[in-house]
């Protein structure tokens, strides 16, 4: 069986199966030099934007609704500028979700801007509606690590830092790291003084407003 062979920043690597890189043509966008590696599965593809550069990993699943139930939703995803987006990538939107430029995606990521409900205890979650869509921006330049899962209504800020396996629930302020189960904020950077200071701005346990997600 053939490899593929990809050289780029001075490093070769071989691939088996070998990629296949695609650009999509029924997309409402799809920049300059952007790729969608296969396999890769894409619902309502008129309603995903790729700006310029954009490289999405194989094994990408981009689920856009448009009708759930019965309701009518109008759903957009766009991707900015130069992003890198790592393997398996889980991203269900019925509203709106934004990733801004020059973001890096790992593996494994979920970005969600709704859920299933599930308050009635008598009927299968498969059955039930879904929740009110909240839209999800990621900034310019942030970063999500491998198996990090953002959920409705989170906004992270540019260049902001986002750990393996964390579950962020809650802004992330630019240029803060968050990490865990529910996401807190650990470090962040201080421009008065230039360095990088421990906790979230202004001293506070958690990133900008706080949600109980999932409890109304």
């Amino acid at each position: 069986m053939e490899s593929t062979r990809v050289s780029g920043g001075g490093t070769e690597y071989i691939a088996r199966p070998p990629l296949v890189a695609a650009r999509p043509p029924e997309l409402a966008a799809l920049g300059h030099e952007s790729i969608v590696y296969e396999p890769y599965f894409i619902s309502c593809p008129h309603r995903v934007h790729l700006a310029d550069d954009v490289v999405i990993a194989p094994h990408a699943s981009i689920s856009l609704v448009e009708e759930f139930r019965g309701r009518q939703h109008e759903p957009t995803l766009t991707i900015g500028d130069g992003c890198r987006i790592g393997r398996n990538l889980l991203i269900a939107c019925i509203e709106r979700i934004e990733i801004g430029k020059r973001v890096l995606i790992s593996d494994r990521v979920f970005i969600g801007d709704a859920y299933h409900e599930f308050r009635d205890p008598d009927r299968a979650v498969l059955d039930q509606p879904m929740s009110e869509p909240e839209p999800v921006r990621i900034g310019d330049g942030a970063f999500l690590g491998v198996g990090a899962a953002v959920l409705p209504g989170v906004t992270i800020g540019e260049h902001a830092y986002v750990g393996a396996n964390a579950v962020v629930t809650a802004d992330v302020p630019a240029r803060s790291v968050a990490v865990g189960n529910p996401a807190r904020i650990v470090s962040h950077w201080d421009a008065t003084v230039r360095e990088w200071r421990p906790g979230a701005p202004g001293d506070g346990p958690a990133a900008g407003r706080r949600r109980r997600w999932g409890v109304r």
